[in-house]
């Protein structure tokens, strides 16, 4: 059996308006996958699609082989694909442990398992110093971590980040992208990545799937990204350079322009 996520010709319509249009895309659980595009592209709308959060009017969606096309988003999430929002959705009252410790419990493991699993990845992240502060008082940056924590705690197989980096400042983000990094290979965990910060994509994932008004109009690399004409006339422009330049020598680059993002939403 084949492990990947796999969305097939996926149609999504609303009120008569195409917001995808025979979309295909993949992940193995050792890949990072960036997913970039232009404001209402389509982005957000094939991430709710692939949890479970629209059922699409054409097309399929399997996680492992198996058609997962219509289950509900809590079934799915057993199958092992988990997602974040573009807002953080901590619960503020509980501690960082107890937001991490609630990811395992809500996996269905026990508690004194539950509790292992969230003291493991909080030591893996060094963030020992935040374990007992209450998620209310942790910066956003830090509140990101948190989220991702959680959703690795529940022991996914596939983790969809929409918007991971919005909202942090550049060492913020730099802290992001290290963590990021090392996910598909400590944990078995691909990575699907919607973000408009192209200094962080361009330097993360192992490739990127472009959509345009609903249509896929790119796949391949970084360097097959930058220099398709089509993807820098329809979203990269300028930044095309800017990212290449980060990518190449990111200590050296102009920090003003390889941390620059687009404000746009999916």
């Amino acid at each position: 059996m084949s492990e990947r996520l796999a969305a097939d010709g996926i149609v999504m319509n609303f009120a008569g308006l195409r917001a995808l249009d025979q979309v295909s895309l993949s992940l193995g659980r050792h890949e990072i996958v960036g997913l970039i595009g232009p404001n209402g592209s389509g982005k957000t709308t094939l991430v709710n699609v692939l949890a479970g959060a629209l059922k699409p009017n054409a097309g399929s969606v399997r996680i492992d082989g198996e058609d997962v096309t219509a289950f509900p988003p809590r079934r799915i999430a057993r199958h092992g694909l988990v997602r974040t929002f573009q807002t953080v959705r901590l619960f503020g009252t509980m501690s960082v442990f107890e937001n991490v410790q609630l990811g395992a419990l809500g996996a269905g493991l026990r508690r004194s398992k539950a509790t292992t699993i969230a003291n493991e990845l909080i030591e893996l992240f060094e963030i020992e110093d935040l374990r007992d502060v209450s998620s209310d008082a942790l910066s956003y940056g830090q509140k990101r971590i948190v989220e991702i924590l959680r959703s690795l705690a529940t022991g996914c197989k596939y983790l969809l980040l929409d918007e991971p980096a919005a909202g942090l400042n550049e060492e913020e983000s730099e802290h992001l992208l290290g963590q990021l990094t090392s996910i598909p290979e400590k944990f078995g965990c691909g990575l699907l990545i919607i973000d408009h910060d192209m200094n962080l994509i361009m330097r993360l994932c192992h490739r990127l799937h472009v959509l345009n008004q609903g249509k896929t109009i790119a796949e391949g690399t970084a360097d097959e990204i930058r220099a398709n004409p089509t993807v820098v006339e329809a979203y990269l422009g300028s930044q095309a350079t800017a990212g290449a330049d980060a990518a190449a020598n990111p200590t050296a680059a102009n920090p003003t322009a390889a941390n620059h993002t687009v404000t746009e939403r999916s």
